[in-house]
């Protein structure tokens, strides 16, 4: 018998929230499993479940739409095999310094409207912007392996966060240029030399997870050779009252 819990509790997230969050563990998406899955929630009090699914996936996303559940973002994943990268260094990039830190955290906060927290009305603006802020910093101080930040007149205008997953794998996190700088190939470059620094690293793949709404970064990632991985669907399920309104 399966004496898995159907949810996982997020001690991240609740504290950072103000509310109760949990996700969906993985496994198959039926009404039974969800059924189980919204006791399990309302006997711990979870303000709001997450549930990742597959877009192919029509039954899961009946399912879900049966008991509540918002779709609120297409989560897309892309990769590509590190083979033949060349190593560059752009003039334009230069790791992160902590004094960047500052203009950092303003421009996540604003930076990141495509995401599934944005799209869901329910989580305060102020406590979305404030999740890209404290994620940014956090990646400057170490969570991330680099970070890399563009420049125009000696100004940083941008960022790169890189993740070494294992011996084999890098993963790209957070992304984003300033406006005032966008138009100018600052993000081919920190592409470029994010892929260089990888390979410099032995790795031999990396990928990259963005918004089924950030058509820019998309073709951003296309023109340097990612290809889809996977296409999945993110659902919030609200079962309690407290709402991430902190």
């Amino acid at each position: 018998m399966d004496v898995r819990s159907p949810c996982r509790f997020l001690d991240w997230d609740t504290a950072f929230f103000g509310a109760r969050m949990a996700m969906l563990s993985p496994g198959e998406i039926t009404p039974a499993r969800l059924r189980t899955a919204v006791d399990w929630c309302r006997a711990n009090s979870i303000a709001c479940l997450y549930v990742l699914s597959d877009a192919e996936d029509a039954a899961a996303s009946r399912a879900l739409q049966d008991v509540g559940a918002r779709n609120v973002d297409v989560r897309m994943t892309y990769g590509r095999e590190l083979a033949g990268v060349a190593r560059v260094e752009k003039p334009t990039v230069r790791r992160s310094k902590p004094e960047d830190i500052p203009y950092l955290r303003e421009l996540a906060a604003k930076s990141h409207t495509n995401s599934r927290f944005w799209a869901d009305a329910a989580f305060s603006r102020e406590r979305c912007g404030e999740l890209y802020a404290t994620w940014i910093e956090k990646s400057c101080r170490g969570w991330a392996d680099a970070v890399f930040v563009p420049e125009v007149d000696g100004r940083p205008v941008g960022y790169l966060s890189c993740h070494v997953k294992d011996q084999t794998k890098g993963e790209i996190g957070l992304v984003a240029i300033d406006p005032v700088a966008q138009g100018k190939g600052l993000g081919g470059d920190l592409l470029d030399n994010a892929l260089s620094w990888f390979v410099e690293r032995g790795l031999e793949r990396v990928v990259v997870v963005t918004q089924g709404r950030n058509a820019g970064a998309q073709r951003l990632y296309q023109s340097r050779g990612f290809q889809t991985d996977a296409v999945q669907l993110w659902h919030h399920l609200w079962l309690h009252e407290e709402k991430a309104r902190r």
